[in-house]
């Protein structure tokens, strides 16, 4: 282990009490795709003992210009799967599970109950929500991801500590729109889940509890922007995050 990692080692953040921190540490990913190959691949990298892949999809054409856990010869092959199997190539010193399933509000606890953070990589904001509702049920942290063409976001929940999904951007009943999406974006937005993610299985101050960061890859910028909590929140309020099950 110790030549693996020996250039992240040498951080005092994380020297060899880090890396055997990260060794036992557990995430679950939801989505393989543009936002989950980046994110997986990084929490592999750097040595996450046990990751989870979730995703019931299978890799098509137009998945190729951002999702690169994929190639040509993987066309038609469930996602989760040819991501597991990158991975391993990567780094077969870790656990690596693959669920060839869709996530939805039925079977979210039963997969990912047992982890010990939750990164949400669909371009489903329904989704995105179903995941948000299980992880307060789970009590688990959980890392929201969005993109939209050249921008956008990550958000972290762990309430009561922090702001949910919900308090943030509710769901409003709307058709499901085919976003375009440019990969540098993907990317970028990927990247920066699994960094928070690392910092928060290290015990490293969190830089965004209770903030929204944001991206604008037209401009080169990023922003923090300040979040509250809604203690009334139909999702995480009190009646809901020490509860038992979907509400």
């Amino acid at each position: 282990m110790t030549e693996r990692y020996a250039r992240q080692m040498l951080m005092d953040q994380i020297d060899l009490a880090g890396q055997q921190r990260l060794a036992r540490a557990s995430v679950a990913v939801v989505g393989a795709g543009g936002l989950g190959s980046p994110a997986l691949t990084y929490l592999a990298a750097a040595g996450v003992g046990r990751i989870g892949v979730i995703d019931g999809d299978t890799v098509a054409l137009t998945n190729l210009n951002r999702q690169f856990l994929h190639g040509e010869a993987d066309m038609g092959r469930p996602k989760a799967a040819s991501a597991r199997e990158s991975l391993t190539t990567l780094n077969s010193t870790i656990g690596i599970r693959e669920y060839n399933v869709g996530l939805t509000e039925q079977n979210a606890n039963t997969l990912l109950a047992g982890y010990d953070l939750v990164l949400g990589a669909v371009d489903s904001f329904e989704i995105r929500t179903v995941i948000n509702r299980a992880s307060i049920s789970l009590g688990i942290p959980y890392i929201d991801g969005g993109v939209n063409g050249f921008s956008g976001s990550v958000l972290y929940s762990h309430p009561p500590d922090s702001a949910c999904l919900n308090c943030v951007l509710p769901l409003k009943s709307s058709k499901q729109k085919i976003i375009g999406v440019l990969g540098t974006t993907a990317g970028i937005i990927g990247v920066t889940m699994a960094n928070v993610a690392l910092l928060k299985l290290l015990g490293l101050e969190n830089p965004i509890c209770n903030k929204l960061f944001l991206y604008d890859g037209l401009r080169m910028r990023t922003d923090l922007i300040d979040i509250q909590r809604d203690e009334n929140c139909p999702v995480c309020g009190p009646s809901n995050v020490s509860g038992r099950g979907l509400k």
